[in-house]
């Protein structure tokens, strides 16, 4: 699911950006930078490729492309790790990690971009691992891909990305979080569940937590059919059809080893949070002093604040499904909220002391 109501700049415009905003700095092996970053080498069965890493050290944060060796071949695909600030003074220090996932039609700098990255890991003892996620993967490999075309998403995060990253900066494996936006929110449920032994927190923003056969769950096995078809609108002529993360059965059996709704226990010991605004199109409309205005605003969201109905009832649907399993989690609707970054930016900030205390950080 993305965020209908901002229109998303394109890959190239972003990267352009970046690179001029702030200065990127190629690292080599032995180099350092005043953040404390350098030294990087392959791993995982990933190379860094066109002149990647790149170091930004007015934000603490160094960028990496790479060739997966296969595992991702719509495009080379990026991954930005933030650091917080004594990373540099402590260099025998271990830090928790935090693996952030961007939403649907979005990319690897987006919590960098309009998020509050930066700003909270200024607070926060720990290493923030934001990869790109493909622009509709719901962080899935994609089963039945066109030839040449092969997108094992949920493969090169999990079994290539974390393990760079521990390979490459002081991290604490035993200590990690997941967290997401939109289809990032459900790529924290689905992955937290599906990965039991690495996340002690899992926390979703307005992430869908059912694929099933109920209403709202049938609509988001939709979405995630015709995923692949937002891969194709930023990366033309390497992206694969509508169908190619699950197939066309409706429901099918691997979907249900991804779907929050059917593995409930999985969550059992885990931290687990969840955020979800009301999408609700006549929120507040009693509040408002000017009602003509307030029609204009709810007309111009009202793709946002469908999806967020969709995510709410399910959300409300898995939290109740958590209290009759005896899960402890915490979930609120956020009356007047919706599908928008001011939602996934504020969950963040109030999700992270929290997170840090179950990771002893």
């Amino acid at each position: 699911m993305s965020p209908r109501s901002i229109v998303p700049p394109s890959r190239r415009s972003l990267l352009l950006g970046a690179a001029a905003v702030a200065p990127l700095v190629a690292l080599g092996a032995g180099s350092a930078s005043a953040a404390g970053l350098g030294g990087f080498r392959n791993a995982a069965g990933l190379r860094m490729i066109d002149g990647s890493p790149w170091v930004h050290d007015d934000i603490r944060s160094v960028d990496f492309r790479f060739d997966t060796g296969g595992q991702v071949r719509t495009f080379p695909p990026s991954v930005r790790v933030t650091v917080p600030p004594s990373y540099a003074d402590n260099p025998d220090k271990r830090y928790p990690v935090l693996l952030l996932l961007h939403g649907g039609t979005g990319m690897f700098l987006d919590w960098t971009s309009w998020g509050n990255v930066v700003e909270e890991t200024e607070k926060h003892e720990v290493i923030v691992v934001m990869p790109d996620g493909g622009a509709g993967s719901f962080y899935s490999n994609a089963n039945f891909p066109l030839p040449g075309r092969t997108a094992n998403w949920e493969s090169f995060i999990m079994t290539q990305v974390l393990p760079f990253v521990h390979e490459n900066f002081r991290t604490d494996s035993a200590r990690m979080a997941i967290a997401g936006l939109s289809m990032g929110g459900w790529g924290a449920l689905a992955l937290g569940q599906r990965y039991y032994g690495h996340f002690r927190s899992v926390s979703s923003y307005s992430g869908p937590a059912d694929c099933g056969l109920t209403p709202a769950g049938f609509l988001v096995n939709a979405v995630i059919w015709g995923g692949p078809a937002a891969d194709a609108l930023k990366y033309f002529g390497t992206a694969n059809p509508m169908g190619a993360t699950w197939g066309h059965t409706l429901y099918p059996e691997v979907a249900k080893g991804y779907n929050p709704l059917a593995n409930i226990d999985k969550y059992k010991g885990k931290r687990l949070f969840l955020r979800t605004g009301d999408g609700w199109w006549l929120d507040g409309f009693d509040k408002y002093p000017d009602i003509a205005q307030r029609i204009k605003d709810k007309a111009l969201s009202f793709g946002a604040d469908l999806q967020e109905s969709v995510v709410m009832a399910t959300q409300t649907d898995f939290s109740r499904e958590l209290d009759r399993a005896g899960v402890e989690h915490e979930f609120e609707v956020i009356n007047g909220a919706t599908h928008t970054p001011d939602l996934w930016t504020a969950s963040l900030t109030e999700d992270l002391p929290g997170m840090m205390k179950a990771l002893n950080a």
